[in-house]
């Protein structure tokens, strides 16, 4: 029995700290969905809006410096190295895409967390951001992160984990 959470991993752990990104965003995903029903039972009220503020903080810092670190840092360290398997190659290219899917998506959703952080009532579709988000995290966690562990060695790791550390600090 663990009686204390787990501590998140640091920088000196980069995919771990990726992976616990991963988790933070499909908690939020889940509380999406949730958010969506509990406006259509209770509305706008204090536990909405609480909501509405955590989802906003996290995919207006946090998610755009994951794929930050994704895209500077992670994908091109995995390219360069010369047994990434080309048949994964654009696999990369399309989750690079698919940022951009959702970074369109989100701002549909932003706007209307914005107003259920004001107390106000709104249209809240989480789909298909919601779906998209799980379906790329789970190539990136199923298909990336594993070839990243085999083929990036302890040099690589520490340059993405400097470029990640000084990435938050700015």
């Amino acid at each position: 029995m663990q009686l204390m959470p787990k501590p998140a991993p640091g920088f000196d752990d980069p995919l771990g700290l990726l992976r616990a990104c991963h988790e933070r965003i499909l908690g939020h995903c889940d509380t999406l969905e949730r958010l969506a029903s509990h406006l259509q039972q209770h509305g706008a009220n204090q536990d909405a809006q609480l909501a509405a503020a955590r989802i906003l903080r996290y995919f207006q810092v946090g998610a755009p410096l994951h794929h930050e670190d994704e895209e500077r840092n992670l994908f091109p360290a995995l390219r360069a190295h010369s047994d990434f398997p080309a048949i994964q190659r654009p696999v990369l290219e399309n989750l690079v895409v698919q940022h951009r899917e959702l970074d369109t998506l989100w701002m549909q959703l932003e706007a209307a967390l914005q107003i259920i952080f004001g107390g106000a009532l709104a249209d809240l579709s989480v789909e298909p951001f919601v779906t998209l988000t799980r379906a790329h995290i789970a190539v990136e966690e199923q298909e990336i992160f594993p070839l990243a562990e085999r083929y990036l060695d302890a040099a690589v790791l520490a340059v993405l984990s400097r470029a990640m550390q000084a990435r938050r600090q700015t």
